[in-house]
């Protein structure tokens, strides 16, 4: 009879311990879900476990075949580090929460995806670069700019196309200035 107990106490355990991780599981892919969503990508892409980082590269860096590079194991950690700086570049956020995504990415991925930031788009990596040390503009003829699948969405095109208008307004204006000088 003990052993009849131990046995359904066994099984108990063993099925709280599986609906446990699938309740995390599941928390882990909810902040993905919504983030994916604020991009214009399908929620349902944060269920799949490699695919979801397939798509997270995708939408942040351009380019979904980077997410290989962090199943190399030393590359790992740089990898991670490129995610949350990515993930603040791509969703407006402080570049100091790029530290919280390191450390706690399912956290960071519910702030980001329940909250206020909105999907900016991806960008070259030159351009983040400039962007991130607070740089101006494509320089020698770079094109900075969207890219990847959302390369001209309403999010990611916009916020592009009125800061080259005010460029070149800008630049209206110098000009404008020098010949009312000359």
């Amino acid at each position: 009879m003990s052993e009849l107990i131990s046995l359904f106490f066994g099984m108990m355990m063993f099925f709280t311990a599986i609906g446990f991780l699938i309740l995390i599981y599941a928390v882990f892919c909810l902040g993905r879900m919504r983030m994916f969503q604020k991009a214009g990508v399908a929620g349902w892409k944060a269920w799949i476990p490699l695919y979801r980082d397939y798509v997270l590269c995708q939408i942040t860096m351009g380019k979904g075949w980077y997410f290989v590079l962090g199943l190399i194991p030393p590359l790992y950690p740089v990898m991670q580090v490129l995610y949350a700086l990515e993930i603040c570049l791509s969703y407006k956020m402080e570049i100091l929460f790029g530290v919280l995504y390191f450390f706690l990415p399912w956290l960071a991925e519910l702030i980001v995806g329940f909250g206020k930031s909105e999907y900016q788009g991806s960008q070259d990596l030159d351009q983040q670069i400039r962007n991130l040390f607070g740089g101006t503009g494509p320089q020698n003829g770079q094109n900075g700019g969207t890219s990847g699948p959302q390369a001209g969405g309403a999010q990611g095109g916009a916020s592009q196309d009125q800061s080259q208008v005010v460029h070149t307004q800008a630049a209206e204006e110098v000009h404008d200035r020098t010949e009312g000088q000359q």
